[in-house]
């Protein structure tokens, strides 16, 4: 019994001892390249299912149970970690993908943020423009009203002036009237008074001839 399980053994341990043998390369190459843990990694999942087929074959050929177990468990282990692998570069793209729409969405964001802050520093600008405009404009009718306001108040003096110069003129005009009605009547009353001593003085001569 010992025996038949040694037959069996060995075969096995030869297979066991050859894979082992075949895979120190890839480890030193995946120890060099820090995926020594990494059984996802593309190398280390080929070997092991060229393990898995190794096992499997040699297995039926030797009728070792053991052995064809373990090449279908290590084929289902390759299967698992190809799926996961897949699933991994699936997620990878999308998360790749979702990146650059989110890079995108945010350039764009921030495009439009810009452009936004550029129409309201315009904007800003203009009606800063538009209330300085106003305001000159406001200045120059309050100047222009100013102004006429200054020419009216001129025109209201110089009528004035010219209302009181006539007044003065009008009133000279009647003193000078005055004036000169007293001065006629002065020479009238004098002109009398000569008549008057005229004829007295004629009286007198008479009577004394």
């Amino acid at each position: 019994m010992n025996a038949l399980i040694n037959v069996r053994t060995l075969p096995r341990t030869v297979v066991k001892t050859y894979l082992s043998a075949a895979r120190l390369p890839l480890n030193a190459v995946a120890k060099a390249n820090g995926q020594t843990h990494n059984e996802q990694w593309p190398p280390a999942l080929a070997f092991e299912g060229f393990e898995a087929s190794v096992e499997t074959v040699l297995g039926s050929l030797l009728r070792d149970d053991t052995l064809i177990e373990a090449g279908r468990l290590r084929q289902a282990k390759v299967a698992q970690l190809r799926k996961a692998a897949q699933l991994e570069a699936v997620a990878d793209t999308t998360r790749q993908q979702a990146r650059a729409e989110f890079g995108e969405r945010r350039d764009e964001a921030h495009a439009k943020r810009t452009q936004a802050e550029q129409r309201a520093a315009q904007r800003e600008q203009q009606i800063e423009r538009e209330a300085a405009q106003r305001k000159s404009e406001v200045d120059r009718t309050a100047a222009k009203k100013k102004a006429a306001a200054r020419e009216v108040k001129a025109a209201q003096e110089q009528v004035i002036d010219r209302r009181e110069r006539v007044a003065t003129a009008q009133a000279l005009t009647s003193e000078e009237q005055a004036l000169e009605a007293q001065q006629e009547a002065l020479d009238a009353a004098e002109t009398v008074e000569v008549i008057d001593e005229t004829i007295d003085g004629n009286k007198a001569a008479r009577k004394t001839g």
